[in-house]
Order: C-alpha cells, then structure tokens, then sequence
C-alpha cells in the first residue's frame, strides 16, 4: 500500500510539474509545502526564491491579484510594477507560469525603454540609473558602451579623433560614477549598484584603451574585425522579434548572437572581469552557439563557478546552482535537466568530478 501512495504521489506531483517545469527544481517535500499552502497567495512569499531566481516576494492589489515583484537584500528593497496584473485563482502552476511570463515581458518593455534612454549626456547620467533598477542600469551602460564604440570604429575612417573622442567618455562615465560612491547614496542596495557600475564600466574603459591601442597601431580598425568582434557586446535590435514580441535585446560575443532572457536578477554583484575572464566568455559562448555545454577547469577558488553566473547574468539567465554529492540518485539528475531544458534555465553543477 506505501508504494502505491508513493507512486500516486509521484504521479501527480510530474502533473504539477509538466504544468510549470521550474518545479523539477523543487524537492518533492518542498513541493508538497509549497501546494498545501498555495490555496492561499499571501502564505506564497516563503517560496517564491525556489522557483525565481530575485524574487523573495510580491505585492498584491485588493483584489488579490499580483501587481509587482519584490526583491530584498539585508532588509532592502527593489520594486518591480508589472506591465500587467496577475490574477492568482485557479491552480497554482498555473499562476505561476503567468506570473513568469509577465516578469519577462515587463522585463523586456524596461528593456526597450532603457535601450532608449542610455545614450543620454553625461550630465543625464544620473537621471538615467535612479530611474532604472539594478539590472538594467547595468545593461543600459553595455548598451551604451557598445553603441559608441562601434559608432567610434565606423567614424574612424573619416574623423581622427573619433577615438580618442569615445575613450575620453568612457573615462568620463567613469568618472562620474566614482564620484557618486564618495556621497551618501541613500541605501546599501543603491550603494551596491552603483558600485556595481563601477566594476562594470572600468573593464569597458579598459577593454576601449586596448581597442584604441590596436586602432593606432594598425592606423585603423573595422566593426568587423576580431580585436572588436571577440568583446562582449550587447545590442537593443527594434527590428527583431522573440517570444515576447517585437524588439530583442541580442548579447554577441565573436559570430555567435544569443537572445537576453529577461530574467528579473535582482540587485547582484557583477564579477571584476579580466582577460581570462573574457577568454571563459568567448569559448562559454562558442559552445553554446553549438548547442553544447561547458566546464570551465582549474584549481578550487579561483572564480570558476562566478564566472559561468556573471555570464547567465550578462545574458539575463538564471544559473540554477547544484552541489554535486555521492548522495544524489540518477532519478533526480533527470528531474534538474528536465526543468531546466523546459524553463530555458542554466545550471551549474559544482564538483560534478567528485
């Protein structure tokens, strides 16, 4: 009778997860939690971080249903509006799976409106991120930094200083960002991204000097070349459509073009890039241009793991991380890649080897 009730349990628990595949991410205990608890949404907060990655909460109307995400850090907050409600009656995979498409397209509708806004002066600048969240802010200056920069290259040619132009701004950017982490920033979490800027737009300023460097020396430079082509450039593309509609945010590192997820990450730490990081990125990229994988190799602590998430970071994925032990069955391997295939999700598997 016990193996019965355990394969009618989970029987039904792969028809809750067929629905919604992030719950092949759930343990079949913490599923079960989840179920009993989800006739009501306001009891849903504790669970939201097993199936998103950022969110820790949402808000709701009067009416019950969903109108924004939460995520919080040390007792700080980021408010998401959504571009839609979200009704949260009926079945919770149900809801749920709406809730997800709706972070992702009030995601991108952020996006595009961030794509347009980012080439702003300097003096626009902070206008530009108090009014962006975190994650935005971030892919905001990629957008800019890889907009002028191609425009510098292109104008190369023709106007000599365009270069030197474009390396002054960037500097410039710098700069003014430095000068924001000497004030009072109001909260850590705002703190937090703009020191996360910081990190970001000092390897664009250097990675721009080198491309400079070689501009000068080769007295001129092509957007087609590799020296440019082999960066990680991120692109707002208005004539291109994706799942979610007209418009794509398109990340291209060498030949290969991969598709921005519009995940909702939250406030995060970005990872300080140098070159081998840039070189984990290219040959990261080129796999999975082949629809192959990676495993990154090396000794322990030295940035394996962060670097594959700063990568799903830059390409708006969430990396489901797994510490592999000698304890996991084959059947709940199975279980992980399933939802990730179905959810479009990353993961990282940590000490496969052992």
């Amino acid at each position: 009778e016990l193996e019965k009730c355990e394969k009618a349990l989970e029987v039904y628990l792969e028809r809750k997860r067929a629905r919604f595949p992030r719950f092949y991410l759930v343990a079949n205990r913490e599923l079960l939690r989840l179920l009993s608890e989800a006739s009501d949404p306001l009891k849903m907060h504790s669970h939201y971080r097993e199936v998103f990655d950022a969110i820790t909460q949402v808000a709701h109307a009067a009416s019950g249903d969903i109108v924004a995400i939460v995520s919080s850090s040390a007792g700080q907050f980021e408010h998401v509006p959504l571009a839609k409600s979200v009704a949260t009656f009926g079945n919770v995979e149900e809801w749920l799976g709406a809730l997800e498409k709706e972070m992702q397209v009030t995601m991108k509708d952020l996006c595009r409106q961030c794509a347009a806004e980012c080439l702003l002066p300097l003096d626009g600048l902070r206008d530009f991120v108090d009014g962006s969240m975190a994650q935005l802010a971030v892919l905001g200056l990629q957008i800019s930094w890889t907009r002028r920069g191609q425009s510098a290259l292109e104008r190369g040619k023709t106007h000599k200083n365009a270069m030197a132009e474009n390396n002054r701004t960037q500097l410039g950017v710098l700069r003014e960002l430095l000068s924001w982490c000497q004030s009072d920033l109001g909260s850590r979490m705002n703190r937090r991204k703009i020191e996360t800027l910081v990190t970001v737009q000092l390897h664009q300023r250097d990675l721009f000097a080198e491309i400079s460097k070689v501009f000068k020396a080769r007295q001129g430079l092509d957007a087609g070349d590799f020296d440019w082509q082999k960066q990680t450039r991120v692109y707002w593309q208005p004539g291109v459509d994706d799942r979610h509609g007209s418009g794509a945010c398109i990340v291209s590192v060498c030949d290969i073009a991969l598709p921005y997820s519009y995940e909702y990450l939250g406030c995060k730490d970005r990872l300080v890039a140098t070159p081998l990081t840039d070189r984990c990125y290219i040959a990261l990229t080129q796999a999975l241009g082949l629809q192959l994988g990676g495993a990154p190799l090396g000794p322990a602590a030295v940035g394996k793991t962060e670097t594959v998430k700063d990568l799903g970071r830059t390409l708006g994925v969430w990396v489901v991380v797994v510490n592999c032990t000698d304890q996991q069955r084959y059947a709940d391997m199975a279980k992980f890649f399933k939802g990730l295939c179905q959810a479009g999700l990353w993961g990282l598997l940590v000490d496969a080897n052992r």
